[in-house]
């Protein structure tokens, strides 16, 4: 059930009822790597708003005809909270930069139908303890740099989410080539922490493994052949280096020969 994150804004969203809207954004746990918000465009063109539907309201993802329907009523539809009621990072910073400048906030930077929840998060009763510090929109996350070392390794250009238990499972980046484009799959387990500011994810791989990674084709989804072959070369070229080290450990505090 692995999917490209990018493919998923052309999914379709129904509730009980019908078609109500389509899917925006996914917001995911950055330590985790689970998808924690479905972030979901309904309504008229005049009046479309963003809701946030929980994963486990999904009972049925059908790919041949892009869509995904919820198991939610219109009542439940028409009560749904928008994203600024739990706000990725990206949003919790776009909020911030008003209140730091002390402007109104503007309906063009936020939904009008999340504007009033916007408001709330300049107040001082909101409590900075109610945000996460590592709730980030997959949108919001293209474009980001990987770095390592202090040197760009590449940047993102996708993520391919598992919708079987609406995991994210790599990261699609593209790396530096000598001509056209070439993409790689990084697995989410080795990314570290993100910078907001410096738009850049931290890898904790070398530099030459990523960029010499297997070849991905975007939105050809990796088959088993594939992604166990990925996994070994993330895993190998590690290995290798760690027993450099131990080797070269054990060398410098061995005695010296009599």
């Amino acid at each position: 059930m692995l999917i490209q994150a990018s493919d998923l804004e052309r999914f379709s969203l129904s509730a009980v009822d019908g078609p109500i809207g389509r899917i925006h954004d996914l917001q995911v746990d950055d330590q985790g790597w689970v998808v924690s918000d479905i972030v979901a465009s309904v309504g008229h063109w005049l009046t479309e708003r963003l809701i946030i539907v929980r994963p486990t309201s999904v009972v049925k993802v059908d790919r041949s005809h892009q869509s995904i329907e919820v198991a939610l009523t219109p009542d439940q539809i028409a009560d749904a909270a928008g994203p600024m009621s739990h706000p990725s990072v990206s949003r919790q910073h776009q909020v911030a930069a008003y209140h730091y400048l002390g402007l109104p906030l503007m309906v063009a930077d936020l939904e009008a139908a999340d504007a009033g929840l916007g408001v709330a998060l300049l107040e001082e009763e909101y409590g900075r303890e109610r945000l996460d510090p590592h709730l980030r929109s997959l949108r919001a996350l293209v474009h980001y740099w990987l770095e390592v070392d202090g040197m760009a390794a590449g940047h993102v250009a996708d993520w391919i989410v598992d919708l079987a238990d609406w995991r994210v499972a790599y990261a699609v980046v593209r790396v530096p080539a000598e001509s056209g484009r070439r993409h790689v799959l990084v697995p989410v387990e080795w990314l570290g922490p993100i910078s907001w500011s410096a738009r850049a994810v931290y890898v904790g791989l070398p530099r030459n493994v990523i960029v010499e990674a297997p070849d991905y084709r975007p939105g050809r989804i990796p088959d088993l052949d594939y992604r166990t072959r990925l996994s070994g070369w993330y895993e190998e070229p590690l290995a290798h280096d760690r027993r450099r080290l131990a080797r070269a450990t054990r060398s410098h505090v061995a005695p010296r020969p009599d």
